[in-house]
């Protein structure tokens, strides 16, 4: 299976889910998506950007604390607000990647994680 079915398999599982990306948290670039429209470059060149933040930058060294390891990068992290929700995942893989889904306020974020989680370890193992 590719990425980019990969992508599109876990936007349709996931109900709410208008956007899933994969992006390169080095360079901040998006890889590819999957999407119920046709995002702008701009768009996902923010996603991407979000994904640093949460996940190497500032807002992922303020809660080192939280999980106790200062040294350790952040797995996961989630940008929730009244109108969307953002989750990032960190690839468990040996390369600066991320999974990046875009849900609606109000979904199972829980399902989302193992959804996510799941397709990342199938991403990494096929790759």
């Amino acid at each position: 299976m590719s990425v980019s079915d990969a992508l599109d398999a876990l936007r349709l599982e996931i109900p709410g889910c208008s956007l899933v990306a994969f992006a390169d948290l080095s360079s901040k670039i998006v890889l590819t998506a999957s999407s119920e429209t046709n995002p702008a470059r701009e768009t996902l060149d923010a996603l991407s950007a979000a994904a640093h933040l949460v996940l190497d930058g500032p807002i992922a060294d303020g809660a080192a604390p939280v999980w106790g390891d200062p040294d350790s990068a952040a797995a996961m992290g989630m940008l929730l607000s009244s109108s969307e929700a953002r989750v990032f995942m960190r690839s468990p893989g040996e390369y600066p990647e991320a999974l990046i889904c875009v849900c609606a306020p109000d979904c199972d974020l829980e399902l989302v994680v193992d959804c996510a989680r799941t397709t990342l370890k199938r991403i990494v193992s096929e790759t």
